[in-house]
Protein backbone atom coordinates (compact mmCIF):
# COMPACT_ATOMS: atom_id res chain seq x y z
CA UNK A 1 0.00 0.00 0.00
CA UNK A 2 1.31 3.55 -1.26
CA UNK A 3 0.57 6.81 -0.81
CA UNK A 4 2.36 10.25 -1.32
CA UNK A 5 4.62 11.14 0.97
CA UNK A 6 6.47 14.47 -0.27
CA UNK A 7 9.76 15.01 1.99
CA UNK A 8 8.63 18.62 2.48
CA UNK A 9 9.68 20.94 5.40
CA UNK A 10 6.52 21.85 7.11
CA UNK A 11 4.22 19.13 6.01
CA UNK A 12 4.06 16.62 9.11
CA UNK A 13 0.44 14.70 7.86
CA UNK A 14 2.10 12.23 6.14
CA UNK A 15 3.89 11.31 9.21
CA UNK A 16 1.67 11.66 11.56
CA UNK A 17 -0.66 9.22 9.62
CA UNK A 18 2.29 6.53 9.34
CA UNK A 19 3.20 6.92 13.43
CA UNK A 20 -0.95 6.37 13.67
CA UNK A 21 -0.59 3.04 11.82
CA UNK A 22 2.88 2.31 13.96
CA UNK A 23 0.49 2.78 17.28
CA UNK A 24 -2.07 0.26 15.52
CA UNK A 25 0.68 -2.19 14.69
CA UNK A 26 1.95 -1.93 18.11
CA UNK A 27 -1.28 -2.30 19.98
CA UNK A 28 -1.35 -6.63 20.12
CA UNK A 29 1.66 -7.93 22.03
CA UNK A 30 3.02 -9.24 19.14
CA UNK A 31 3.02 -6.20 16.85
CA UNK A 32 4.84 -4.65 19.63
CA UNK A 33 7.19 -7.43 20.09
CA UNK A 34 8.03 -7.59 16.01
CA UNK A 35 8.70 -4.18 15.79
CA UNK A 36 10.84 -3.84 19.00
CA UNK A 37 12.47 -6.92 17.76
CA UNK A 38 13.55 -4.94 14.29
CA UNK A 39 15.72 -2.24 16.04
CA UNK A 40 17.53 -5.44 17.75
CA UNK A 41 18.44 -6.97 14.41
CA UNK A 42 19.60 -3.58 13.33
CA UNK A 43 16.60 -3.98 10.45
CA UNK A 44 19.05 -6.61 8.78
CA UNK A 45 15.91 -8.98 8.82
CA UNK A 46 12.53 -6.42 8.42
CA UNK A 47 9.70 -8.85 6.31
CA UNK A 48 8.47 -9.50 10.03
CA UNK A 49 7.89 -5.83 10.64
CA UNK A 50 6.02 -5.48 7.25
CA UNK A 51 3.68 -7.90 8.10
CA UNK A 52 2.75 -5.91 11.21
CA UNK A 53 2.54 -2.59 9.26
CA UNK A 54 0.95 -3.21 5.87
CA UNK A 55 -2.21 -5.06 7.64
CA UNK A 56 -2.17 -1.46 9.58
CA UNK A 57 -2.07 1.15 7.36
CA UNK A 58 1.12 0.56 4.71
CA UNK A 59 4.55 2.42 4.46
CA UNK A 60 3.94 5.57 2.65
CA UNK A 61 6.60 6.32 0.15
CA UNK A 62 5.87 7.86 -3.16
CA UNK A 63 4.27 6.01 -5.76
CA UNK A 64 6.71 6.73 -8.55
CA UNK A 65 9.54 5.38 -6.46
CA UNK A 66 11.18 2.71 -8.22
CA UNK A 67 11.04 -0.76 -7.59
CA UNK A 68 14.91 -1.01 -6.85
CA UNK A 69 14.87 2.37 -4.58
CA UNK A 70 11.81 1.11 -2.13
CA UNK A 71 13.74 -0.77 0.37
CA UNK A 72 16.06 2.40 0.69
CA UNK A 73 12.99 4.97 0.65
CA UNK A 74 11.07 2.52 3.82
CA UNK A 75 14.15 2.28 5.49
CA UNK A 76 13.36 5.73 7.77
CA UNK A 77 9.91 4.57 8.11
CA UNK A 78 11.17 1.09 9.18
CA UNK A 79 13.33 3.03 11.30
CA UNK A 80 11.33 4.96 13.19
CA UNK A 81 8.53 2.46 14.05
CA UNK A 82 11.05 0.24 15.16
CA UNK A 83 12.52 3.27 17.61
CA UNK A 84 8.55 4.51 18.32
CA UNK A 85 8.20 0.36 19.81
CA UNK A 86 10.92 0.47 22.03
CA UNK A 87 10.39 3.69 23.67
CA UNK A 88 7.25 5.09 23.65
CA UNK A 89 4.92 2.19 22.76
CA UNK A 90 2.19 1.34 25.21
CA UNK A 91 2.85 -1.84 26.60
CA UNK A 92 -0.46 -4.26 26.28
CA UNK A 93 0.56 -7.09 27.81
CA UNK A 94 1.45 -4.52 30.97
CA UNK A 95 -2.25 -2.99 30.35
CA UNK A 96 -1.32 0.32 29.49
CA UNK A 97 -4.03 2.25 28.69
CA UNK A 98 -5.97 1.82 25.25
CA UNK A 99 -3.98 3.91 22.03
CA UNK A 100 -7.10 5.29 21.38
CA UNK A 101 -7.65 7.23 25.03
CA UNK A 102 -3.74 7.81 24.49
CA UNK A 103 -3.27 10.16 21.20
CA UNK A 104 -0.14 12.06 21.43
CA UNK A 105 -0.30 16.28 20.98
CA UNK A 106 0.29 17.29 17.89
CA UNK A 107 3.80 17.87 16.34
CA UNK A 108 5.50 21.24 15.42
CA UNK A 109 7.35 21.18 12.54
CA UNK A 110 10.80 22.73 14.52
CA UNK A 111 10.56 19.86 17.21
CA UNK A 112 13.44 18.04 15.52
CA UNK A 113 16.27 16.35 16.92
CA UNK A 114 17.96 19.87 17.69
CA UNK A 115 14.89 20.60 18.96
CA UNK A 116 15.30 17.89 21.42
CA UNK A 117 18.40 18.03 22.19
CA UNK A 118 18.31 21.50 23.57
CA UNK A 119 15.80 20.08 26.46
CA UNK A 120 18.28 17.89 27.03
CA UNK A 121 20.51 20.51 27.24
CA UNK A 122 18.12 22.16 29.95
CA UNK A 123 17.25 19.19 31.87
CA UNK A 124 20.64 18.10 32.94
CA UNK A 125 22.69 16.90 30.02
CA UNK A 126 25.81 19.19 29.75
CA UNK A 127 25.50 22.16 27.02
CA UNK A 128 28.85 21.13 25.89
CA UNK A 129 27.43 17.34 25.66
CA UNK A 130 24.40 18.32 23.88
CA UNK A 131 26.31 20.53 21.32
CA UNK A 132 28.79 17.68 20.36
CA UNK A 133 26.21 15.54 20.24
CA UNK A 134 24.24 17.36 17.71
CA UNK A 135 27.52 18.45 15.91
CA UNK A 136 28.59 14.88 15.77
CA UNK A 137 25.28 13.37 13.88
CA UNK A 138 25.35 16.33 11.69
CA UNK A 139 28.33 15.22 9.92
CA UNK A 140 27.28 11.92 9.06
CA UNK A 141 25.98 10.63 6.02
CA UNK A 142 22.58 9.24 5.84
CA UNK A 143 23.41 5.19 6.30
CA UNK A 144 25.84 6.30 9.26
CA UNK A 145 22.86 8.60 10.81
CA UNK A 146 20.61 5.63 10.75
CA UNK A 147 23.45 3.01 12.56
CA UNK A 148 24.02 6.00 14.89
CA UNK A 149 20.29 7.46 15.53
CA UNK A 150 19.08 4.18 18.22
CA UNK A 151 22.14 5.47 20.45
CA UNK A 152 20.81 8.99 20.45
CA UNK A 153 17.45 8.71 20.56
CA UNK A 154 18.33 6.21 23.91
CA UNK A 155 20.07 8.85 25.16
CA UNK A 156 17.29 11.29 25.25
CA UNK A 157 14.40 8.91 26.26
CA UNK A 158 16.15 7.74 29.07
CA UNK A 159 16.45 11.50 30.22
CA UNK A 160 12.60 11.36 29.36
CA UNK A 161 13.37 13.97 27.19
CA UNK A 162 10.65 13.98 24.04
CA UNK A 163 11.10 13.08 20.71
CA UNK A 164 8.53 13.58 17.79
CA UNK A 165 8.21 10.38 15.85
CA UNK A 166 6.56 12.51 12.85
CA UNK A 167 9.47 15.28 13.05
CA UNK A 168 12.04 12.69 13.09
CA UNK A 169 10.81 10.33 10.21
CA UNK A 170 10.57 13.83 7.77
CA UNK A 171 13.90 14.40 8.54
CA UNK A 172 15.01 11.30 7.83
CA UNK A 173 13.54 11.04 4.75
CA UNK A 174 14.60 14.54 3.53
CA UNK A 175 18.50 13.74 5.08
CA UNK A 176 18.36 11.16 2.13
CA UNK A 177 18.92 13.93 -0.35
CA UNK A 178 18.85 17.29 1.40
CA UNK A 179 21.01 16.36 4.60
CA UNK A 180 22.70 20.16 4.21
CA UNK A 181 19.18 21.95 5.16
CA UNK A 182 18.08 19.16 7.75
CA UNK A 183 20.99 19.74 9.54
CA UNK A 184 20.30 23.61 9.20
CA UNK A 185 17.06 23.16 10.94
CA UNK A 186 18.49 20.83 13.29
CA UNK A 187 20.70 23.85 14.64
CA UNK A 188 18.30 26.56 14.59
CA UNK A 189 15.86 24.03 16.33
CA UNK A 190 18.87 23.97 19.08
CA UNK A 191 19.34 27.80 19.54
CA UNK A 192 15.63 28.48 19.46
CA UNK A 193 14.53 30.14 22.68
CA UNK A 194 12.10 27.77 24.70
CA UNK A 195 8.47 28.57 24.60
CA UNK A 196 6.85 28.71 27.60
CA UNK A 197 3.93 26.55 26.55
CA UNK A 198 6.09 23.78 25.22
CA UNK A 199 5.17 19.95 25.91
CA UNK A 200 7.08 17.55 27.20
CA UNK A 201 5.37 14.90 25.82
Amino acid sequence: MTTESPPDRNGLATYERFMATVRRACASPEGRATLRQGLADNLENPWPLYMHLMPAGGIPVRKDTPPHAQRQAELPFLMTAALYAVHDAPNPRAGDKPLAVRQPVPAKQWENLGWSLARAAGTGMRRETAIGLLSHLCELDHDALIAELPATISLLRSNRVPVKWPVLLRDLIRYQRWAPDVRIDWARAYTMPVRPKETSK
